[in-house]
């Protein structure tokens, strides 16, 4: 009676294991049914298109801005989307002997292009009776006692007013092209537009527009 009852389990057991397996089959092959429909629908489904927004990090603006220097007797116009920069950052680069402290120092830069200019008013520091070619010259010996070199590649003189093109190598070999213009009247004024000779196609029409707008105010 006890082998009967043991035998008997035993077959109880078989039949229980055979129904698990047949079970995880039956799951199985549901599970994976379900997965190819899920893909197939998947398929036809067209996800959303996403847009990263555009940022700039300096915006472009519109319109010119009107600036007077402190004494009111000079005036120029320069586009909107110039930065003004301590002249802490630049005055490696542009502070020449013949100049006092600037009294304007913008930049432009476009980070699409890697592309940097910038301007500088300067009230210059010696007296009346200096004319341009002296100032030229000096502009010259100041390059030289800089390790580098000042070479005008044009000019032309109207009145009080002189305009000129010049190329800047500083040590090292840095070269900066600019257009500028020095304004004479119990006194002088040199404004600069210039920027990394790489650079300098891309600006020149700018710089031509903000020189061609400094004017002395009578």
């Amino acid at each position: 009676m006890a082998n009967e009852k043991i035998n008997e389990e035993k077959k109880l057991s078989k039949r229980d294991f055979i129904l698990v397996i047949i079970v995880i089959l039956f799951l199985s092959g549901a599970t994976f049914w379900n997965f190819k429909s899920w893909r197939k629908s998947l398929g036809k489904v067209e996800l959303p298109n996403f847009e990263m927004p555009k940022m700039e990090l300096f915006p472009k603006k519109e319109g010119p801005k009107e600036w007077t220097s402190p004494d009111g007797k000079l005036k120029m116009k320069y586009p909107a989307d110039w930065i003004e920069v301590d002249i802490k950052i630049l005055e490696s680069y542009i502070q020449r002997e013949i100049e006092e402290k600037p009294l304007l120092v913008a930049q432009k830069f476009s980070i699409e292009k890697s592309t940097l200019v910038f301007l500088t008013v300067n009230k210059l520091n010696f007296g009346e009776n200096v004319g341009f070619e002296e100032i030229l010259r000096k502009m010259e010996e100041d390059a030289k006692k800089r390790e580098g070199k000042m070479e005008v590649l044009n000019s032309e003189i109207k009145d009080k007013e002189m305009v000129f093109e010049a190329k800047y190598t500083k040590k090292g070999g840095t070269v900066f092209l600019s257009r500028e213009k020095i304004l004479l009247n119990k006194g002088g004024y040199l404004v600069s537009v210039f920027a990394f000779e790489k650079d300098w196609p891309e600006f020149k029409k700018e710089a031509e527009e903000i020189i061609n707008s400094v004017r002395l105010v009578e």
